[in-house]
């Protein structure tokens, strides 16, 4: 019964502050990582802290069919993350770098509440 009711709250809540903290996240946080962690990428790290802001933009315009393209970046941009990562020396070998693995199944949980959500209100 409770693992049903967190279903239905995570798949229909309002996803705004999810977003907002994934932006913030692309936008400041995993540029940081990355060139820490991975090395310096000067195409990728342009793409994380790009994306965050359109993210971030998309959100303060409460326009759901361009915080569903953001939302998708945010996605693309995670997933990529997360293979680079898996791809890396340094790989996931703490657990803390699980973290990447949340942060893709954030993003997707807020695409896909977002897509319900134009679907259902146009």
């Amino acid at each position: 019964m409770m693992v049903k009711k967190l279903f239905h709250i995570w798949k229909y809540s309002d996803s705004q502050p999810t977003e907002i903290t994934l932006g913030i996240v692309n936008f400041l946080l995993t540029p940081i990582a990355i060139y820490c962690e991975v090395g310096l990428m000067p195409v990728f790290i342009p793409l994380l802290i790009a994306g965050g802001a359109f993210q971030l933009w998309a959100v303060s315009t409460e326009q759901v069919c361009k915080r569903v393209k953001a939302a998708f970046v945010s996605l693309c941009l995670f997933v990529v993350t997360l293979l680079l990562y898996l791809n890396s020396p340094c790989g996931l070998h703490s657990p803390v770098h699980y973290g990447w693995v949340f942060l893709v199944i954030g993003s997707l949980g807020s695409l896909m509440r977002l897509k319900n959500e134009q679907l259902h209100h146009e």
